[in-house]
């Protein structure tokens, strides 16, 4: 089956490209004099990077967060390992973990971060902040613009584009016709508008149809695929719905203001889910509207 090119972007953005990086290493047996040294000499810095803690042999046994510095000092044994947080299997994702799957992974785990691991060694800590930098817009905006286009191919498919351009309302049809004079510097040719002392014998021109579907908004390909019943689920309420949503991420994403949440973890965990279905939906009714023309 053909991948398409959102689909590459998209599985090539993973967890590694947007994680947060850890503190400086911290040597096993390590003091909170140590600690200060090490902090004087590397730029520490407990509040924003955890560290790992590394034994002799190399291997990391243990992670610590600012607030198990401050329980050193009281500790009953002064060295790291008595404060430092134990790795657990729950915690770890792998760096090849694409930043979509990491977002249906936030929505159904109760963790605020995840150590990454990238060939057997921790490189980073993401946190779901992490997953609105640049990079991971850019994969929810490429999830947005590939069922923007499905649902754009599947309303100008010959069999039914002249019900879906009638199913939008006048107003709606006319801010179409206006932006394709913009876009082509000309009227568009629509089936139906032949002069009534046209040759009959004359072949036609090609109808702008699609082009003219083309310049609908969103929403109109929403309305659409909904009155047509071109998807399922059918209803007015989840078609308009996720398309309301899904316009409503694009367009974040596209002119970010900040690192902001676009949704909390749960809900945004939901329209992923809900963006693959209708993602799907759409290509299945590409191909059975595809089949019956042929």
């Amino acid at each position: 089956m053909e991948i398409s090119i959102f689909e590459q972007i998209t599985s090539v953005l993973t967890v590694k490209s947007i994680c947060s990086p850890l503190g400086p290493d911290i040597p096993a047996g390590s003091t909170a004099d140590d600690l200060e040294t090490l902090e004087c000499a590397v730029n520490l810095d407990p509040f924003n990077y955890p560290s790992r803690v590394v034994a002799p042999d190399g291997n990391v046994t243990g992670i610590v967060w600012f607030e198990d510095y401050a329980q050193l000092e009281h500790a009953s044994e002064p060295v790291i390992e008595s404060v430092m947080q134990p790795l657990e299997p729950n915690e770890l994702l792998s760096s090849s973990t694409t930043i979509l799957d990491a977002v249906e992974i936030f929505g159904s785990k109760p963790n605020g971060y995840f150590y990454v691991i990238h060939i057997n060694g921790i490189i980073g800590v993401l946190f779901y902040r992490d997953l609105f930098k640049p990079l991971g817009r850019l994969a929810f905006l490429a999830l947005a613009l590939e069922i923007e286009d499905e649902a754009l191919r599947l309303c100008q498919s010959a069999p039914i584009n002249e019900r879906c351009w009638s199913s939008i309302s006048e107003n709606r049809r006319r801010k179409a016709t206006d932006l394709f004079k913009l876009r082509y510097g000309r009227e568009p040719k629509l089936q139906g508008d032949e002069q009534e002392d046209e040759i009959v014998f004359l072949p036609r021109p090609p109808s702008d149809l699609s082009l003219v579907i083309g310049c609908t908004n969103l929403v109109d390909k929403a309305t659409m695929i909904w009155k047509q019943k071109l998807v399922t689920p059918g209803t007015q309420t989840e078609i308009l719905g996720f398309f309301n949503d899904l316009k409503e991420i694009r367009d974040q994403c596209a002119h970010p203001g900040g690192d902001n949440e676009l949704l909390p973890k749960g809900r945004l965990a939901q329209f992923v889910n809900s963006a693959k279905r209708m993602r799907n939906s759409l290509r299945e009714s590409m191909k059975s509207h595809s089949s019956r023309a042929q």
